[in-house]
């Protein structure tokens, strides 16, 4: 596996369509990219769209963890995990990698309107090539009163 990746994608159950979808309308930019995805979407994506990506075990089964330690460690610099929208998200890892990508600042997305914004985003030439967000964190020494 790869110590660097560009972008995560990983879908629920019957969001792995709609993500197949966003993935064959940006195939080519995505294509040009260092990608990641747990073992439910990677093998439909890659049979779907022909792209390249390194698989990670089912998010619950430690998948989402793992993507969790990517962010935190640097080594990942957006996630599009699109989840059904009507089931809870009370899966430990899922909360983790949501936290590890507010904490960090990396751009997460868990619906098509905002994944199509940031993939269409990050792909304009001259985004892809410095795509850095801002440390926006608090300092550790700030007291929020």
């Amino acid at each position: 596996m790869k110590a660097m990746f560009d972008m995560a994608l990983t879908a629920q159950n019957y969001k792995i369509r709609d993500l197949v979808t966003l993935v064959q309308k940006y195939r080519d930019g995505i294509a040009n990219h260092s990608v990641i995805s747990t073992i439910d979407s990677g093998p439909v994506i890659k049979n779907m769209t022909g792209i390249d990506l390194d698989l990670l075990p089912r998010g619950c089964e430690g998948g989402y963890l793992r993507l969790a330690r990517l962010v935190n460690s640097g080594n990942l610099r957006m996630v599009i995990f699109l989840h059904e929208p009507l089931l809870r998200l009370d899966d430990p890892g899922i909360l983790d990698l949501l936290r590890s990508c507010n904490i960090q600042n990396i751009p997460f997305a868990n619906n098509m309107t905002t994944a199509e914004f940031i993939l269409h985003r990050f792909l304009e030439k001259e985004m892809a090539a410095s795509w850095r967000c801002p440390d926006t964190r608090p300092e550790k020494s700030l007291i929020f009163a």
